[in-house]
């Protein structure tokens, strides 16, 4: 078993994105037909405990279209197109909590706890372009920690297929992720204390 499903269809996954790259007809929605349930998967986990009930199946949607528009996409493999796709997912969702919080003014609501399995969708609008912040902020500091906090909690793989995509034991994989979340809830709480600092407007 590959990490990503069957062998087989991992391996028609490749051989189409390769067909993508090459910009062959048909290719686009070849790959789309074999990636749905897996986006899907991304989605639900994306959107898990969304209070603004944002659908898993719209949120695949959005994405297909973002990736639609791309031209030419040089797709290193199967992980580099599944995580790329979260990416837009991630986005998309930012996006709208960054809408919500211009809408509607929304102000800080106290310390932010990360949970263990970092359900970020969880939090609110404020809080969530924190953890946003402080994601990018973690890819400069550490790309190789950043790929271990997509693959767990982006892209929803278990610490076992984690494993296997990485080479790294389960031990090494789960003390590096508690580092992640402590590292990002120390950065979401200096963003807090700081804005809590500053006069009103």
């Amino acid at each position: 078993m590959d990490a990503m499903g069957p062998a087989g269809e991992a391996s028609d996954i490749t051989v189409q994105l390769r067909r993508w790259n090459r910009g062959e007809p048909g290719a686009y929605d070849s790959v789309v037909a074999l990636v749905y349930q897996r986006l899907l998967s991304i989605a639900t986990g994306l959107s898990a405990r969304d209070s603004h009930a944002t659908s898993p199946a719209a949120l695949v949607n959005e994405a297909y279209l973002r990736l639609r528009q791309l031209q030419r996409m040089e797709w290193k493999d199967r992980n580099h197109f599944f995580s790329f796709a979260a990416t837009q997912m991630r986005r998309i969702l930012i996006e709208r909590a960054r809408s919500r919080m211009a809408a509607k003014r929304e102000g800080r609501r106290g310390r932010v706890e990360l949970s263990p399995d970092m359900i970020w969708t969880e939090l609110p609008p404020p809080a969530l372009l924190d953890l946003d912040a402080a994601l990018d902020g973690l890819a400069g500091t550490d790309p190789e920690l950043l790929r271990l906090v997509e693959l767990r909690y982006l892209m929803g793989y278990s610490v076992p297929e984690v494993c296997e995509l990485t080479g790294l034991s389960d031990t090494t994989v789960e003390r590096h992720l508690r580092f992640a979340r402590a590292w990002l809830s120390a950065r979401l709480n200096e963003r807090q204390e700081s804005s809590e600092a500053l006069p009103p407007a």
